[in-house]
Order: structure tokens, then C-alpha cells, then sequence
């Protein structure tokens, strides 16, 4: 169906502009294509990477099995290097990683051949027209007006300008823009645009020693390098070098013959590969261009009837390839704005539809640049920051890009390059051609919302709030410990040994062989005093030990060591659970959690933390951590207070004890090494765990279990509690004048342990709340805020915080697994 009362005119017949055209033409939108090279898809010696951001618009225009053609191979191995060729990090299987996070591949080959498969797609190719060098564009209330160099004259309702850095659309738009609004004229220039590095690129014939599935990233000191083999044996290179300034406009040196010839003698013995130098890549050259990098973003796109797409709108740095895929997502975007300005009924009649005014094309291109501009702007800055990186600018980049990088292996450098791709837009209402794809990464279009960072005010309260919370459990523990003096019993009983309240009194004895004259001996001997009368005396003090160890403490350490596990979580703060457990037994829960989820909220602040790639934990961790926790954990605190004061074990397990949160996680470790490696992990080809939920039964089992187990001795207890004569629940759990005199250490630590239960009751809830809301704010899941607290807070009361945390951290698994979408 055709709109003949609205037509499109594409100056340049570039990426973005050919897949304008195409996106126009199955929209029934009429176009002009109007290319200034005699030829659709000339030789100029340019290489672009296909990536899935784009590859999905190009599927969507029914392209991506004709590109594959193109290819002997896809990207299967992303390797950066340092100046003398050595690898720092290799990202192997990137196909496979790619293909199962993103729907699709990477492959790198020469720009004029997705350029010639997009033309060849195009039906009405008598409306790409070539030797078409536009000279002028003149833009008037109802129309504009394009001219040629030939003199050819074409009308158009809207006029695209795909042509490049240099675009005469653009001009006319800044001339536009700069006659009613003279300030616009500085943000709507390339002129603007800052140029640091310089670019040699070219084409080569093969060359040996690249292999033809890599792609090589080489960082060196004011310089770096890339090469990738590509289809009918070529090698594709690009040579960044660091200017030494920055220039603007016309202050650019010139880049031509000479410039070229003197990069290529300064950096002729830069290893590519630890076997081959860049020499070797120019020798067998058999195209190559020296240019100017331009790097930005412009302030204004359009005027009321123009836009420019592509180079001319943002320009990226080359050396992680956005700029062409970019390109694609904003003719996508404008496609989608302009579609929007015609009939989509199909009962309307095209033919007798009135005139789009300019104030509704105004109105579409301005919402392209709204759109579009924010990602460009993240994109090109990333770039930046990929270049500063690799050229090592500073002595930290140098320390980051040679140390600290490499440490953190590949899965970092694959998040990285994952990161950039699901925020893309795609063409609205057409479906890819056979369906799509099957991915683990939702594209963010397709969730139930719009992804959003965290904002500025609302993150930093949420800071402020949860150091509030730990200051608060210090003062409550440690403040009331001291004002009703109940620390100082501790230390009188420490320094008498003698914990004078135990029936005859329970003499303190040198455990394990710790002197009491060091600091081992004598942390022993606090603790023993602090918990032999509550574990060991009243009913009430052992009911509240073990319902704190159990139904609180157990869910709280599974959760925290299945994060530690989680990929994403790797080089995080709370990638270490024996560091804040350890914390928490020396300070109380009540004081470290706080701590503990403001180092989970700062991880978990980017989008891709919560979806489903990045969520696995290792299938031979899985598999066993339950059973560590049970032997690690839980059956050494179900034997602490069972136990009985007159048990002569009662100080060795006492002490012990206290190192048992800190043991689980390397219990786990020594557990999983003992796990035969399932069959299909063993082929070299297939690094499936990361994509198949191999995990998910047995952390289903763990929450399943320990939810059990929490809610009957939350049940258990409050029952026991509330059928006694003598104990009561508000008496268990509640301090009654907790700063009064103590005449008892167990009297002082039933009030400690009291608030440091209540406190991380608190705090469990209100990780729960953020863990909601995050998940809300990245498109995951629509939940009504106040049902969800309020479904949250009936856990509580019903089955008891433990059980609440792993019921709500098992539904947290299975919507990270499998988030829902707008066409689920």
C-alpha cells in the first residue's frame, strides 16, 4: 500500500540510507534515493563489523541470510593484546556467546557489501539513483527542494540527510536552524566535533598468521591497532594514533599521502600478533585511507523538514565498530517516526488522505532525536573510553589496561561488548522473516518497560539510608550493650575466667590449644562468654538463639554465597561472602547487612546485571551448596544449642562455631571440585552452561529446602511461645528497657541478640523492597508496588524473614531466567 501524498528523500546512498529506503519501501512510504558516486556500492576501502544490534533491524528487512553468504566465517575469537603481541584477554566461543545472548553473530567485512545486499533488496531499485551529487537543499513551509549538480531538480515532503560528515543536508539544516536560533549554530556542526586520533585503515590480502576467525585488538602507548580476517581472503586493519592534541574544523593538519607514509614508517614493527607486525599488513595492502577521527555527537539534527542520519548526525570512533550499526538503529528509529505520520488502518485510503503537515513532520523528526541521541551519545563515549583504554593515555590506563583488566578475565570483556547491543531499536510492526530468533537477552523493546537508570536523588537516599541503617544497628547493639553494661560482665567474666552465672560457674578453658594471652585466646573466650549463657541457660534465650541461627541466619548466608558464585557478581563487593560474614560475627548482622546490601544495590545498578545471561552459578557449585550449608552450617548450630552447659564440648563448639559462616563458601569449592564434569560441558566448542539453566534445579531445591526448614521453626517457636504460661512472643523477641542494668550476661545478650534479629528482619525486608523495585525499573517484571509490600510483609509474619528471603529469592531466579516480555 502506497502514500502517494507523501514522499521521502534519501541523500546518500550509504548503509543508513539504503536501509531507510528499504524500511520506507515495506513500509509503503515513497522514496528517492539520490547517491553522488556513479555506482551504488563503490570501492573506497571501508571494513565495517556486523553486530547484533544491528544484524536484528537487517533481519528484520529480510538481509541477514544473504550477509552470512558473504562470510566464510563469523567472529569466534576476540583477542586484545599487549605492544609486544602478547594476549592479555581472549574471548573464545564468541559465536556461540553472541548467537545465544543476542540472537546473532558478529562478522567484518567490507562496507559495500551489506551496502549491495540492502540495494538488492530494495524492489523499487528505479528509485536509487546514482551520479546524484546534491549541491543544494532548499526548505520551504510545504515542501523542499533538492538539487543536483547536473542541475536536476527532485521535491520531496522530507529530505534525509545520509551523507556522511560532510552532509550538504546538514549544512542547510544549520543554516536553517542558525537564521532563527543563532545558537544552535555551534551545537549543529561537525565543526564542533573534536578530532584526537588519527586513522589509517585498510584492506589487505591475507595475511598469514591472522587468523580468519579473530579479531585482534592491540593496545600500545599512544597508538593501537585491530585486525580481522574476512570473506575472499582479505584482512581488514585499522591504526589509531593519538594526535597529541585535539583540533576542531579547519585547524586540522592535513592527512594525506605523506601523513600516511610517515604513520606507516613510525609504527611498521607494531606487533599485530606475537608472530606478525603491521609492516606485514601493509605490504600486502590493496586499499588504504588516512583520516581524521571525528568523535561526538551533534547538539540539533533537523530543521522542520530535514534530518541527518548516521555519520552526519553522531560519530563514533571506529575501533569497537557502533558507528555503522548505529547508523542502521537510527534510520530504524526515523523509519518508525515517520511511519507513524501516515494511516495504519486498513480501511483508511491512502489516495485521499489529506497532506502530513510540517508540524507533524517536525514533530516526527524531533522524537528521532529525542530517541536516538542519548544511546549515541553513551556509544560514542564508550568508544572514547575504548580508545583512551587501548592507546593507554595515562599511567592509570596503562595499570588498568596491562594488570588489572587481564585479571578479571574474559567474561568481563564479554560483558562489555554484550552491554552495548540490547538497548537498540528495532523496526516497528515487522516481524523477521521465519520468526525470531532464539536469545537469552532480551532486546530492551521488547520488555514490559523501557529500562531507566536509577536516579540521582532516589540512589544516593538509598545510600544514605542504608548507612543510617548500619550506624543505627551499631548503636543498638554495641551503644546499648555498654549503657546497660552488659559488655563490661563480658569482660569481668573474660578476665576472671569464670562465667559466674552458669550454675557453680563455668570456668573458661584454653580451647584448641589458643593461648588467652593472644588475641586468638581471647576472642574465644568473649565469645564463649557471650553465648554459653544463652545457648546454654533459660528455654526463651535458646529458643531465640535458634530461631535466629535458623530461620534468619541460614536463609540470609544461602543467599549471600549464591551471589558470591554469580559471574556477574565477579570483581564485585560482595564477590567475597567470607569477608562479610566473618564481619557480621565480629560485629553483628545488624551492623554488616546494611553494609552488605549497599555493596549488592552498587553491583546490581546496571541492567544487564538482572538479565538472564549473566544470572547462571556453576552447576558443580550448585549442585552442593545446600549440602555445605546443611554440613558447614546448620549442623554445627543445631549442636550449639542443643548442647547443654555441663557438656565438657561446649566451649570448643561454641568457638568453632563462630568460624562456620566464614568455612561454607570454601566447604562449597572443595564440594564442586569433586563433581565430575557433566558430558556436555566437556566439548571445547560448546560453553553451554552459561545458556542453559543448568543450574536451576538444584537452586531450586536449596531455596525449596531452606524455606521448609525456616518457616517450621518460625512456626514452631512463635507456637511454643505463644502456648506457654511461662515465655511469651513479645517477651522473646521485643527488648523491655534494654538500656536498664543488667545483673546477667545472658540477660545483656538476650537484649543484644533481640535487636540484632528485629534489625535484620528490617533489613531483609527492605533488600527485598529494592530487589522489587530494581526489577520493575529494568523492565522485568509489572508488580503493583503496594500489593508486592504487602505480600512481602505477610511472608514475614506467616513463614518468618528466612523463609520470605529464599521464596522471594527463588521467584527472583526464575523471572532473571526467564523475564517477561510484551509478547509473552
Amino acid at each position: 500500500m502506497g502514500y502517494p501524498n507523501f514522499r521521502v528523500a534519501i541523500v546518500g546512498g550509504s548503509i543508513a540510507g539504503l536501509t531507510l529506503a528499504l524500511a520506507l519501501e515495506k513500509s509503503g512510504i515513497d522514496f528517492v534515493v539520490l547517491e553522488a558516486y556513479p555506482e551504488i556500492a563503490p570501492q573506497v576501502g571501508a571494513s565495517i563489523a556486523v553486530l547484533p544490534n544491528g544484524f536484528r533491524i537487517l533481519d528484520q528487512l529480510g538481509c541477514y541470510e544473504d550477509l552470512l553468504k558473504l562470510v566464510n566465517c563469523t567472529i569466534d575469537n576476540f583477542i586484545i593484546r599487549d605492544s609486544d603481541g602478547r594476549v592479555l584477554i581472549h574471548v573464545k566461543h564468541l559465536d556461540h556467546h553472541l548467537v545465544q545472548r543476542h540472537g546473532y553473530p558478529m562478522i567484518f567485512f567490507e562496507r559495500r557489501m551489506v551496502i549491495e545486499v540492502l540495494y538488492q533488496h530494495i524492489t523499487q531499485k528505479e528509485k536509487v539513483l546514482t551520479s546524484r551529487k546534491v549541491t543544494q537543499v532548499e526548505e520551504r513551509d510545504d515542501g523542499v527542494t533538492i538539487t543536483t549538480e547536473n542541475g536536476e531538480r527532485f521535491t520531496a515532503d522530507v529530505v534525509i540527510g545520509a551523507d556522511g560528515i560532510h552532509s550538504t543536508v546538514g549544512k542547510e539544516i544549520w543554516k536553517i536552524n542558525s537564521s532563527r536560533n543563532p545558537s544552535t549554530a555551534k551545537k549543529g556542526t561537525h565543526h564542533n566535533l573534536p578530532v584526537q586520533y588519527r586513522c589509517l585503515f585498510g584492506i589487505s590480502e591475507k595475511v598469514p598468521g591472522i587468523a580468519e576467525d579473530t579479531l585482534h585488538h592491540v593496545t600500545n602507548t599512544g597508538s593501537s591497532l585491530f585486525a580481522a580476517s574476512g570473506p575472499n581472503d582479505r584482512t581488514y586493519w585499522c591504526l589509531f594514533v593519538n594526535t597529541g592534541t585535539t583540533y576542531y574544523g579547519s585547524d586540522l593538519p592535513p592527512f594525506d599521502a605523506h601523513a600516511e607514509a610517515a604513520t606507516v614508517r613510525a609504527h611498521a614493527v607494531d606487533a599485530v600478533t606475537e608472530s606478525v607486525t603491521f609492516d606485514a599488513l601493509y605490504a600486502r595492502k590493496l586499499t588504504s585511507v588516512c583520516t581524521p577521527v571525528h568523535e561526538g555527537v551533534l547538539g540539533t539534527w533537523h530543521s522542520r523538514r530535514c534530518i541527518v542520519v548516521g555519520d552526519a548526525a553522531h560519530k563514533f570512533n571506529p575501533i569497537i565498530g557502533l558507528g555503522g550499526m548505529s547508523a542502521i538503529e537510527t534510520a530504524a528509529a526515523l523509519s518508525n517516526a515517520l511511519s507513524t505520520l501516515l494511516p495504519s488502518s486498513p480501511l483508511s485510503s491512502p489516495s485521499k488522505s489529506p497532506p502530513v503537515t510540517a508540524t507533524a513532520i517536525a514533530a516526527a523528526l524531533a522524537s528521532t532525536q529525542a530517541l536516538r541521541a542519548p544511546r549515541a551519545t553513551a556509544l560514542v563515549a564508550a568508544s572514547q573510553q575504548t580508545q583512551h583504554r587501548f592507546a593507554m593515555e595515562t599511567a592509570r590506563l596503562t595499570f588498568l589496561n596491562r594488570l588489572v583488566y587481564p585479571g578479571m578475565g574474559a567474561g568481563a570483556a564479554l560483558r562489555l561488548l554484550s552491554e552495548a547491543y540490547p538497548g537498540a531499536v528495532s523496526l516497528d510492526g515487522l516481524d523477521v522473516p521465519g520468526g525470531e530468533r532464539p536469545r537469552m537477552l532480551p532486546y530492551w523493546d521488547e520488555l514490559l518497560r523501557e529500562p531507566r537508570p536509577r536516579g540521582v536523588v532516589v540512589g544516593w537516599g538509598v545510600v544514605a539510608g542504608l548507612v543510617a541503617l548500619a550506624a543505627v544497628g551499631r548503636g543498638l547493639l554495641f551503644g546499648v550493650g555498654k549503657a546497660n553494661g552488659a559488655f563490661a560482665l563480658v569482660r569481668a567474666s573474660v578476665v576472671r575466667g569464670v562465667v559466674a552465672e552458669m550454675g557453680a560457674g563455668l570456668r573458661l578453658k584454653r580451647v584448641f590449644g589458643l593461648s588467652a594471652a593472644k588475641a586468638g585466646g581471647r576472642m574465644a573466650k568473649v565469645f564463649v562468654t557471650i553465648f554459653v549463657p544463652v545457648v546454654a541457660g533459660a528455654a526463651e534465650g535458646r529458643l531465640l538463639a535458634g530461631y535466629f541461627l535458623v530461620a534468619v541466619f541460614l536463609p540470609l548466608l544461602a543467599v549471600v554465597l549464591v551471589e558470591s558464585w554469580r559471574k556477574r557478581n565477579a570483581w564485585s563487593m560482595v564477590w567475597s561472602p567470607g569477608i562479610w560474614t566473618g564481619l557480621a560475627q565480629l560485629f553483628g548482622l545488624a551492623t554488616v547487612l546494611p553494609l552488605y546490601v549497599l555493596a549488592f544495590f552498587n553491583a546490581s545498578q546496571g541492567v544487564a546485571y538482572w538479565m538472564p545471561a549473566e544470572r547462571c552459578v556453576p552447576q558443580s557449585v550448585s549442585k552442593v551448596l545446600l549440602p555445605a550449608l546443611i554440613l558447614g552450617f546448620l549442623l554445627p548450630s543445631v549442636l550449639m544449642v542443643v548442647l547443654g552447659a555441663e557438656s565438657q564440648y561446649i566451649q570448643e563448639v561454641i568457638a568453632a562455631w563462630q568460624l562456620t559462616p566464614v568455612l561454607v563458601s570454601p566447604l562449597s569449592m572443595v564440594l564442586s571440585k569433586l563433581q565430575s564434569r557433566p558430558a556436555s560441558l566437556k566439548e571445547s566448542n560448546a560453553p553451554v552452561e552459561d545458556y542453559q539453566g543448568l543450574d536451576m534445579p538444584h537452586l531450586k531445591r536449596l531455596y525449596d529446602v531452606l524455606f521448609f526448614i525456616s518457616a517450621a521453626v518460625h512456626v514452631t517457636v512463635l507456637a511454643v511461645l505463644g502456648l506457654s504460661s511461662d515465655m511469651s512472643i513479645a517477651g522473646a523477641f521485643v527488648p523491655v528497657q534494654p538500656t536498664s542494668p543488667v545483673s546477667t550476661v545472658a540477660a545483656g545478650m538476650k537484649i543484644f541478640f533481640q535487636f540484632d534479629l528485629l534489625m535484620t528482619a528490617m533489613i531483609m525486608f527492605v533488600w527485598l523492597v529494592l530487589n522489587v523495585w530494581d526489577m520493575k525499573r529494568v523492565g522485568i517484571v509489572a508488580l503493583p508496588a503496594l500489593k508486592t509490600v504487602g505480600v512481602l510483609l505477610l511472608g514475614n509474619l506467616l513463614f518468618g524473614p528466612g523463609a520470605t528471603l529464599v521464596a522471594f529469592w527463588k521467584w527472583r531466579e526464575e523471572t532473571m531466567a526467564h523475564p517477561a516480555l510484551k509478547k509473552s
